[in-house]
């Protein structure tokens, strides 16, 4: 496809033209000239020197506080020794290394970092590209060796799916630039996960995203979107790897604008990308030579002196098809595990439960898969929720939902993740019932209906507050809200309706107190109650009233 075919592919595309990946985290304060363009920032900055590999390269990654000393090494000579003598080849046989498809070495190792080192050609064949981030990194040896151990749970998983579309090595390692090899990571411009899916992108490849449930955090789905984009990129610019990271991380949009921005110079040139890197984002600029250091580093961390996590070359979870909503908390105890460990594996999961009425993958450690698959198998029902979903209304307090559901605060809190009392109406609570009354929690719940009863508009009055005319209703404020649909904190005023829900104050009417009458015997007469006539006429019950008193009554209509 010529790039003016390309070009015109791009305008009737409407799926991945300008869709584009967030990039992981923001930059630290300790690189203060760090670059603080996004993914999907605009164009390049055209004036920026053609080669600037000698500048510090920043990335846009959180890195350890800790720095270790700079070694004094001739990288240029080191990095072209190293690669000629480590693939046999000559100068000229490393450009046609670019857009080779990867033949793996079938020699088997151990250690995944051994298997992934004896496999790299992307890297050996740009080295001299990339030597200012071999540099950066090995300042940075700290923060590798945290990488290499969040990477652990994982890299198993992505290297064999990667093995199997016969795709660069090298992209195992997207993670670490992505994210760290931390699932739970989130961007300043919302993209997440250990691919840092933005969320229109995450949609496009399937990954859905609600209350329950984050796609973009699944190991096993995002990883499988991450690599159907990096294929479809891999097409799409002409069978280079290099452009197609590129895009993953500006954006298809913006490398070729870039490739047109260099054409109009360079008619006759190559829009790869070390040609086409002046006019590309600032971020996207050192997105592609981070990916391609950190390799080289992997695959010669012996002479580098850096230590890495190893990683058994053996599958370090499996996953089982769930028909049903289940408890990660009664999982974890059925099978001895963590329940951190749980959600290492599973971050896509929000709660601690898998979403209801949908089909998911639940990923365990490898050596106690069979052992849940069997108990799952046998005894389904085990493994249910037993808690309630409870929308928070306006005016309720965790001791009022708490005993709403017989249970306790401090449980609610704890099931929820809550570090003080506060709840905001509105939001959800998941609410922790016994198994013997979650069936009738859920019937009532689906039997509520709305409230077709009498109903009284009051008319607020100056210095009225919602206590007050509770009070006067002989309500609770929180159900006086819940009537309204309005917080407890919602300030009032003059002239507002507030609805009054009651079958037993229907009519209002004025009576007026009898020689020999009491407050007690005007009550007992209207099947009322003494504190229901102070509260209507701000009376105290140690009051005298007197005959010819106006007394406000309500009763039923």
């Amino acid at each position: 496809m010529s790039f003016v075919q390309k070009y015109f592919f791009l305008l009737g595309c409407l799926v991945l033209p300008f869709v584009m990946n967030g990039c992981a985290l923001t930059p630290l304060k300790s690189e203060p000239n760090a670059s603080g363009q996004t993914s999907n920032s605009g164009d390049g900055d055209a004036t920026t020197a053609e080669n600037d590999d000698d500048a510090d390269p920043k990335l846009p990654i959180a890195m350890p506080s800790e720095m270790d000393d700079a070694e004094s090494l001739s990288f240029e000579q080191t990095i072209q020794k190293a690669t000629l003598e480590k693939y046999d080849l000559a100068e000229t046989d490393t450009q046609r290394l670019k857009n080779f498809v990867h033949a793996p070495n079938t020699e088997e190792n151990d250690n995944l970092w051994e298997v992934l080192s004896h496999n790299f050609f992307l890297a050996p064949a740009h080295a001299e590209e990339y030597k200012s981030y071999i540099e950066y990194y090995l300042k940075r040896r700290k923060y590798l060796k945290r990488v290499s151990i969040r990477a652990k749970p994982y890299l198993y998983y992505i290297l064999q799916e990667i093995k199997k579309r016969k795709m660069p090595y090298e992209i195992a390692l997207l993670p670490v630039i992505e994210s760290g090899y931390y699932p739970f990571a989130r961007s300043y411009v919302s993209a997440s996960g250990l691919w840092q899916f933005m969320p229109s992108t995450g949609h496009l490849y399937g990954l859905q995203h609600n209350w329950w449930y984050d796609g973009r955090q699944d190991i096993y789905k995002s990883t499988q979107a991450a690599l159907d984009y990096l294929q479809q990129l891999y097409v799409m610019n002409d069978y280079d790897w290099l452009l197609a990271l590129a895009s993953y991380n500006a954006g298809l949009g913006n490398v070729l604008k870039a490739q047109r921005k260099y054409l109009k110079k360079h008619s006759n040139g190559n829009p790869n990308f070390w040609n086409i890197r002046r006019y590309l984002p600032q971020e996207t600029k050192r997105y592609v030579p981070q990916l391609l250091a950190i390799a080289y580093l992997i695959d010669h961390q012996s002479e580098y002196n850096i230590h890495l996590e190893p990683i058994e070359n053996a599958p370090y979870f499996d996953d089982l098809k769930l028909t049903q909503q289940i408890n990660l908390r009664n999982v974890a105890k059925a099978t001895q595990t963590d329940l951190q460990l749980l959600k290492v594996l599973n971050p896509g999961f929000l709660r601690v439960a898998t979403p209801p009425n949908a089909k998911h993958r639940l990923l365990l450690p490898a050596d106690i898969a069979n052992d849940f698959r069997k108990q799952y198998e046998d005894n389904p029902e085990k493994f249910k929720v037993n808690w309630a979903r409870h929308v928070i209304k306006p005016g309720e307090s965790l001791l009022v939902i708490a005993h709403k559901y017989h249970t306790s605060a401090s449980e609610i809190k704890k099931l929820n993740g809550l570090n003080n009392n506060l709840i905001r109406a509105g939001h959800t609570l998941l609410i922790p019932v016994p198994k013997n009354q979650i069936t009738a929690v859920r019937l009532a719940e689906n039997k509520k209906k709305p409230y077709k009863g009498n109903k009284y508009y009051h008319t607020v009055r100056p210095g009225e507050s919602l206590w007050t005319i509770a009070r006067y209703y002989n309500v609770s404020t929180r159900t006086l809200c819940e009537w309204n649909r309005i917080s407890i904190r919602t300030p009032l005023r003059k002239g507002q309706k507030l609805e009054i829900r009651s079958n037993k104050y229907g009519k209002k009417f004025t009576y007026t107190l009898k020689k020999g009458e009491s407050l007690w015997i005007v009550a007992q007469k209207y099947s009322v109650t003494t504190t229901e006539l102070c509260n209507w006429n701000g009376l105290r019950k140690s009051q005298v009233v007197q005959p010819g008193t106006k007394l406000d009554v309500w009763v039923k209509s």
